[in-house]
């Protein structure tokens, strides 16, 4: 059966003017960093009412308004069932699959998934599945008890469903309680699609701290936020999805306690953006990512000698595998990822690496499938791509290296600045120097937080474009 393994989790969200920032600790130590923009709209896994405008047999392809400024991509050969009679001016139901990224428009599927506690509902496929993983004995054995218990409720609609990791430790109840739950949801979306004109938004996925609560069916123990209606918010979701109350959320008055300050997150975003991570043992990983991949090169470094030149490479190898999931969590790194690790040619210690691998990302919410070694060495993973990584959410081509290097963004500078404004505040006048790029936010900025008299602002033409300097007086 699938060893549960009982860990403290946090979630911290700081709330900013743009920005929920959130950061998730396992045992104290930071394992996810996600962004998002208050406000957004178009989020993965919405749904809509869209409408064909084009469609392109040549590339098997359909393009479809769902109300944004550039078409949506629909796929058709991998929707064949849904979309072979689909003409220009049709209506289908469509799901956001992967939001635009750069030159890439969104890409949408006919293929609906609503995710629970426990189960994810697929109302528009007769399928059912198991979580990739559990070993099979145990998929076998879950299957056949939760087929047993929503067979009862599922006989008419006869929905499609995944079947959680989580749902090994549910009772009959909450199962029901989740099938039930995500069967009305669906019915809510059809009857919203029967009565909108196309294009439209027929549903929409909440907050990303209700999906952190869901995906860990409320194994989080404890959420800090310094955003007193977020923390109502929270609470009443909470209150109505989960029968239990060991789910504490903590609201953190700014006049306390910063939590910027509190969880290092300058260091934090440094750190993400940084390309070199050092392993432990004195080797380093460089991630480097383009639009069609990413590339992670393992180097030994300072690292302890071996007996052997093969094994020094493999306890390089392990270590760095290890890293490399931690990373790929971290910095939320999908599509196609290319491992170049440390050439090593006995069978034995690349089976050994591949064990490793294997165990590591079980700890992933998203599924990591493992390709084989390459002819040249280079091992391929996968990993679902649904939106920018963080890397990229958090800067922006450096205009000074041709395209090779990142800065930090303007928005995450933003973030940064009124979040150290607000820390110090309290107890201090404050001077802030920026470029003149800066002069216009800034103003803004300052003026909502009511600052007016006690931040004065600077302008150093010394300073590069997104530079600061803040200092106390």
């Amino acid at each position: 059966m699938y060893k549960k393994v009982k860990l403290l989790r946090e979630l911290v969200i700081i709330s900013s003017r743009n920005f929920y920032f959130y950061i998730l600790l396992e045992n104290e130590e930071v394992i996810e960093v996600r962004l998002d923009k208050k406000n957004k709209t178009n989020s993965v896994g919405s749904i809509f009412k869209g409408k064909v405008k084009k469609l392109l047999p040549h590339m098997n392809a359909a393009f479809i308004d769902i109300g944004e400024k550039k078409e949506a991509f629909l796929p058709l050969k991998d929707h064949l069932e849904c979309c072979q009679k689909l003409k220009v001016g049709d209506e289908p139901l469509l799901q956001l699959r992967r939001a635009s990224i750069q030159s890439k428009g969104a890409k949408l599927s006919c293929k609906i998934t609503l995710p629970g506690k426990y189960l994810v509902l697929m109302p528009t496929i007769d399928y059912i599945s198991v979580s990739t993983k559990l070993d099979e004995e145990t998929k076998k054995l879950l299957k056949k008890r939760i087929y047993e218990i929503i067979q009862p409720f599922n006989e008419e609609d006869k929905f499609g469903y995944i079947i959680r990791t989580k749902a090994i430790n549910a009772t009959d109840e909450e199962i029901i309680q989740d099938f039930q739950a995500l069967k009305q949801q669906w019915n809510n979306i059809v009857k919203r699609y029967h009565k909108v004109n196309a294009p439209a938004l027929l549903y929409e996925e909440g907050l990303r701290a209700y999906a952190f609560l869901r995906d860990y069916a409320g194994d989080i123990q404890k959420i800090y936020t310094n955003d007193k209606y977020l923390a109502e918010q929270l609470e009443d979701y909470i209150r109505l999805n989960f029968n239990k109350s060991d789910i504490k959320v903590i609201y953190v008055s700014e006049n306390k306690e910063s939590l910027f300050e509190k969880y290092n997150v300058e260091r934090l975003i440094n750190r993400i953006l940084n390309p070199y991570v050092w392993l432990k043992t004195g080797g380093y990983l460089i991630i480097e990512e383009t639009e069609a991949l990413v590339a992670i090169d393992v180097n030994s470094g300072s690292l302890k000698k071996y007996k052997t030149l093969e094994e020094t490479a493999l306890h390089t190898n392990l270590e760095a595998a290890k890293e490399i999931v931690k990373q790929i969590r971290l910095r939320d790194l999908g599509g196609i990822i290319v491992v170049d690790f440390i050439d090593m040619y006995l069978e034995e210690y690349k089976e050994k690496l591949i064990k490793v691998l294997e165990e590591e990302i079980k700890k992933d919410k998203q599924t990591i499938k493992i390709k084989s070694f390459t002819s040249l060495g280079l091992l391929e993973l996968t990993r679902k791509k649904a939106d920018k990584s963080l890397i990229k959410q958090l800067s922006e081509v450096c205009q000074h290296c041709e395209g090779s290097g990142y800065n930090k963004g303007k928005d995450i500078v933003l973030f940064e600045i009124e979040n150290k404004i607000k820390s110090l505040k309290p107890f201090f006048k404050l001077k802030i120097f920026i470029n003149k790029a800066l002069e216009k936010d800034i103003k803004s900025l300052i003026k909502d937080l009511s600052l007016e008299n006690e931040v004065e602002i600077v302008i150093n033409k010394n300073l590069k474009q997104f530079e600061y300097r803040i200092e106390k007086f």
